[in-house]
């Protein structure tokens, strides 16, 4: 009979299905993120992206420090195997804003904004080639819906077949890819490592670009971006630990309630008033997302029903 050394011992999954907490999380992570976007307007006008996401990505790189030296100890992402992984993360989120920003420049916002969210339908696709993952007709159903409830709240307009609209294209590719890489990453990496390694690269490569956009900001604006940080620890810490308990195709559709946010936010910070037509879109959306939620308790229900069978068997 064959020893099996520790070195043939397959790798312990940190995994936990948990898809219910898992959609919660990453909602709330899309209320961060869509904050802190919030914030990023105020600042947009006078910084450059690299000199915000430099200072954004110090105040995430001091938090999760403390969380590190609180839990798997700051040893920890040194001792990472899958840095090539972590880096890839980085380029392609890189990527996608940079082509966001690309995007936007040529067309109107709500355009480009309604481009990139084909990236939950491109994360839904993706997981079935590169995570082995089956993806249901009623789980391809919930996407398309809610894809159609951001185009009606978006409203977009003919600039969305423009050729600039590629970039807003790429923009979604790279984000879905993106997101295919944390689930890897967090079947071995806690997820504070993930977001701690990824803002470090921001931190060392952002000041590249010191020397021809930077200026100084004024206390104000340091504060405001600081603000972003903290709230952008929260939405990354959340949305890794989401893709541990929840793959792709599951979380998919929950981007899209990033819009439903923007709509929440608008009114309240500027008394911008939704439309029916927004309101139509978002009753869209939040049904969609009711159903997939109520679905998803349904099937980790019949699971754990399952399980203690399966076992006596």
């Amino acid at each position: 009979m064959a020893i099996q050394t520790p070195a043939s011992t397959p790798p312990i999954s940190l995994h936990r299905h948990n898809p219910v907490r898992g959609i919660l999380m990453w909602c709330t992570a899309a209320f961060f993120f869509t904050s802190q976007s919030a914030v990023l307007k105020w600042l947009a006008d006078d910084i450059h992206f690299s000199e915000i996401l430099f200072i954004r990505s110090l105040v995430v790189v001091a938090g999760a420090s403390v969380l590190l030296a609180r839990g798997p100890g700051m040893k920890a992402p040194f001792r990472t195997r899958r840095f090539r992984l972590h880096f890839g993360r980085f380029i392609f989120f890189s990527v996608a804003l940079a082509c966001f920003i690309e995007a936007v420049k040529d067309i109107p916002l709500a355009d480009a904004t309604a481009v990139t969210f084909a990236a939950p339908l491109l994360m839904t696709a993706l997981a079935v080639p590169l995570l082995g993952e089956k993806v249901g007709m009623r789980r391809w159903s919930a996407v398309i819906v809610g894809l159609c409830g951001v185009m009606v709240i978006a409203n977009p307009t003919t600039g969305i077949f423009q050729m600039a609209a590629l970039w807003a294209l790429g923009s979604a590719l790279a984000y879905a890819i993106a997101i295919i890489i944390t689930r890897k990453l967090t079947t071995s990496e806690p997820a504070v490592v993930v977001v701690w390694i990824m803002n470090v690269l921001y931190v060392v490569v952002m000041p590249v670009f010191a020397p021809f956009e930077w200026i100084v900001p004024t206390w104000g604006q340091v504060g405001l971006m600081m603000l972003s940080g903290g709230m952008v620890l929260i939405a990354q810490m959340l949305a890794v630990s989401a893709c541990s308990m929840a793959p792709p195709q599951v979380l998919a559709p929950f981007d899209y309630t990033a819009m439903v946010w923007a709509v929440m936010l608008g009114f309240l910070v500027w008394g911008d008033v939704p439309t029916p037509t927004i309101l139509i879109g978002a009753a869209i959306l939040i049904g969609c997302g009711i159903y997939i939620l109520l679905r998803e308790a349904q099937v980790a229900r019949a699971e754990r029903r399952a399980q203690p069978s399966s076992s006596e068997s």
